[in-house]
């Protein structure tokens, strides 16, 4: 068991300096064990040097605390105000610019300002597509009412009248029938955009002989063209293949075509190019009729947009085929461009398929 010790800072009698003495009585031993430290001002110097490091070690520390409370603090504010914002955009509610602007200049203010960008592209999309999907449906219901109107109007003048001879009856059946293939075109060509516009993917991509694809058209169009008194010219390799959606490209080169035939004017060519360009193909389908207007062209491929309204209509044309053409050439990876010109006369439509 260890005793008590005791100390004490006097001179040595032998060396005349003080030292400071410590002594411990140890009971199981029956022993003192002592010590002597001179005492002097080095070691009061270090002494004091400890007690210094001691509170410069407090006073960084305290520092650190506070530094590191003020930071999490803040992170922990940010945190939330982005939790809150999750919160307020999964429930679809409005965001104040106010609440989002305040994020730190760090990495967490980076990422948070890189989601609140893409919130907002989403929502500018959601509403866009929120009043295209109104103006479509508005343009449809236009659409669709003029041939069933016409088509009601003329059935009714035959039921109403049992005695109205053979000729006019007939005038009006065929009048009939005209108005429901325009109706039934209408509905072919909402039914391809709606393909296209929901269901890219699922499209199915094979190999298609564009040349092959352009001389059946022509042939097809070609009692159209001799009674316009149109020639068609084609200037492209003996086979040209891609790889696309076999009914989505016949819908490009035909809608061009019957577009041409419609507008150009009698007496017209229309010349179809395709030259090969790195990976892709570059076509161009132009025309030398009337032209389009230029304040015209930057909306040509609008949805039911008519340059000439009551001719178009007159012709039996459903005003989607030129969109249908633009969103066919982007689903097959593509560009388009058209451009006219009243003076020199002609149309002239520029797109690119890939291989």
């Amino acid at each position: 068991k260890k005793g008590v010790s005791s100390f004490d800072v006097r001179e040595s009698s032998t060396l005349s300096q003080e030292y400071c003495y410590s002594a411990t009585y140890f009971d199981k031993e029956g022993i003192y064990i002592r010590s002597a430290l001179p005492y002097d001002s080095s070691l009061t110097e270090y002494l004091q040097a400890d007690i210094h490091y001691v509170w410069f070690t407090l006073v960084v520390f305290l520092l650190l605390t506070f530094v590191l409370y003020r930071f999490v603090n803040r992170l922990d504010a940010h945190i939330i105000k982005l939790r809150l914002f999750a919160y307020r955009a999964d429930r679809n509610e409005s965001l104040e610019t106010e609440d989002l602007a305040d994020f730190p200049d760090d990495e967490l203010g980076e990422i948070a300002e890189r989601i609140v960008k893409i919130y907002k592209r989403l929502q500018n999309s959601r509403r866009e597509q929120g009043v295209l999907k109104r103006q479509l449906t508005q343009n449809i219901a236009h659409e669709l009412k003029t041939p069933v109107s016409s088509i009601q109007g003329y059935l009714e003048t035959i039921l109403q009248n049992p005695r109205i001879n053979e000729e006019t009856k007939q005038q009006f059946l065929q009048r009939c029938y005209a108005q429901s293939e325009r109706l039934t075109a209408l509905l072919r060509d909402i039914s391809t955009l709606n393909r296209m516009d929901d269901a890219p993917d699922m499209m199915d991509f094979e190999a298609v002989d564009i040349s092959a694809l352009v001389d059946s058209i022509r042939k097809e169009v070609a009692l159209q063209m001799e009674q316009r008194k149109m020639k068609f010219e084609c200037d492209m390799p003996e086979r040209l293949v891609t790889k696309g959606n076999r009914s989505l490209l016949y819908s490009i080169f035909r809608n061009l075509t019957d577009n041409a035939i419609a507008y150009a004017g009698e007496g017209t060519t229309i010349t179809i190019e395709a030259r090969e360009m790195h990976n892709k193909w570059h076509f161009t389908f132009s025309d030398n009729g009337i032209g389009i207007p230029a304040e015209h062209l930057p909306r040509i491929f609008e949805r039911f947009y008519r340059v000439d309204k009551g001719r178009s209509r007159q012709m039996g044309g459903t005003g989607l085929g030129l969109a249908i053409v633009k969103n066919a050439v982007l689903l097959h990876g593509g560009t388009i461009r058209v451009s006219s010109n009243l003076e020199s006369r002609g149309t002239r439509f520029e797109f690119t398929l890939r291989k």
